[in-house]
């Protein structure tokens, strides 16, 4: 990763679940070591999440697109509103982005899967490890169209930045290694906000952890399912709920604790620390396990075909398990394991 030299720069994830966030911290610790002044922008959840790491940097309010999933399986429906609505919010964001660079004074971008963050008179760059949109099954003939979409939008920006390794031991796939790439990529290796965090070994101290990140009503689902498992099972179990506005105690509900959200040594080490870790299949946490080294059952959100080709791809490279969320009531527990 290339930077310019001290200067300021505005960093801006996307508002679906705190992955695209996480994994600007590492990004923010770089810029802020080589001197560069940061302002982050975005939606309160993320923003809330940036400023528990950078208390001192100025955080701005700028919503990204938002999404709403459907309880079932057939996300068809929302799929299509997403499809309908982007194009108009990729504009409305760029001409609200030029108001920022003019009141702010800002010399760089770096966007996190937001499209419409790009400006001519300052240097941008744009982070995806998504160059090829998954469709779901009905409309899977769209998805050249989808990819000439990313393609177009993404050399706009100066720079495409993939967060992921180049050659055959990737870990996304056709995702981030589409047949035809935009002319601006460059590889720049996994990010994670663990990297470089050293956890004790010790004993186990949880029998089941669970993560739980994306949007709702997904994210709540997932929640009481791994709760109930637990339950059901006599663990001691925690669940992390993804969500920094509910703070980082940890408390006990019904036999089963639970956390808003922990920092990033606490979740570490509670990661580290279980017998069994259940994690949703999102890139950003698959990321985040990588650089822990722990193995898990991945849980894609239903639906959510990015998600499920994450899942269905790294197992068969026996990187991870994987669970569909309707079967994780019966799943036997033996198969759920931190042995990387």
């Amino acid at each position: 990763m290339n930077v310019e030299a001290k200067n300021r720069v505005l960093v801006c994830p996307l508002g679906w679940g705190l992955g695209h966030a996480s994994r600007l911290i590492p990004i923010i610790k770089q810029l802020q070591e080589s001197g560069h002044e940061v302002i982050a922008a975005g939606d309160r959840l993320q923003m809330q999440y940036i400023a528990s790491f950078f208390p001192e940097i100025l955080i701005l309010d700028f919503p990204s697109f938002k999404v709403k999933f459907s309880k079932g399986s057939n996300q068809t429906f929302p799929f299509l509103g997403i499809a309908l609505r982007l194009p108009y919010h990729i504009i409305k964001e760029h001409y609200a982005l030029r108001r920022i660079i003019k009141e702010y004074g800002i010399k760089q971008i770096i966007s996190d899967n937001r499209y419409g963050l790009w400006d001519r008179g300052v240097k941008s760059v744009l982070i995806t490890h998504q160059l090829r949109v998954m469709f779901p099954k009905p409309f899977r003939f769209l998805e050249p169209i989808g990819a000439f979409f990313v393609r177009f939008i993404a050399v706009k920006f100066d720079e495409c930045w993939i967060p992921d390794f180049q050659g055959e031991e990737n870990l996304a796939g056709k995702l981030s290694h589409p047949s035809k790439l935009p002319r601006n990529v460059k590889y720049i290796g996994p990010l994670s906000r663990f990297k470089g965090i050293e956890v004790p070994q010790g004993h186990e101290r949880w029998d089941l952890v669970g993560v739980s990140s994306g949007p709702s009503p997904h994210r709540e689902i997932l929640i009481e399912q791994i709760a109930n498992l637990g339950r059901k099972n006599n663990l001691k179990t925690l669940v992390v709920k993804g969500n920094p506005l509910e703070g980082n105690e940890i408390l006990k509900v019904n036999g089963v604790y639970y956390a808003g959200h922990l920092n990033d040594y606490n979740l570490a080490t509670a990661i580290k620390s279980t017998k069994h870790l259940i994690c949703r299949a999102g890139y950003s946490t698959i990321m985040d396990l990588y650089a822990l080294k722990v193995n898990c059952i991945l849980v894609p959100t239903p639906g959510q075909t990015e998600q499920e080709y994450l899942t269905y791809y790294l197992s068969c490279k026996g990187l991870f398990k994987s669970c569909k969320q309707s079967e994780l009531a019966n799943i036997e527990l033996s198969i759920i394991n931190t042995d990387y």
